[in-house]
């Protein structure tokens, strides 16, 4: 593809502005179009851990989740690696750490690493792969 050399989705095309990765379009797309700044707020340190929530889904909670489905997906095993489900299970362990004492991943508002984190958790959901259970599930 010429627009995106990665050759993955999603892939936004803004007027001619061409951006790649979920996580990228997410910040761009408050910057851009937002009323205000809630999503993604200016102030550097509260951007900052939402930056933080959102390298750690994308590193840790997704890329963990990766190496627990995708041998089912790719090689037709038919039973998941307990030695990755539990390094899944170890980063959302860490994750439920994250939400303890806050409404959000991210503190008292809502935000893009939300949405992120969201994404990798419903994937999993759908995979069939276990959460551990965390009080903050409804």
């Amino acid at each position: 593809m010429k627009i995106n050399p990665q050759h993955c989705i999603p892939t936004l095309n803004d007027k001619g502005f061409i951006l790649w990765e979920s996580r990228a379009i997410l910040g761009y797309l408050v910057d851009q179009y937002a009323e205000d700044d809630s999503l993604y707020p200016k102030d550097p340190k509260k951007r900052a851990v939402i930056n933080q929530r959102m390298y750690f889904d994308i590193s840790t909670l997704y890329q963990r989740l990766q190496d627990t489905y995708m041998p089912r997906i790719l090689h037709r095993e038919s039973s998941i690696d307990p030695v990755t489900q539990s390094k899944f299970e170890e980063a959302l362990s860490i994750l439920n750490e994250l939400l303890e004492g806050h409404d959000w991943v991210a503190g008292s508002d809502f935000s893009i690493a939300d949405i992120s984190l969201a994404v990798t958790v419903s994937t999993a959901e759908v995979r069939g792969i276990g959460l551990v259970k965390s009080p903050y599930q409804t």
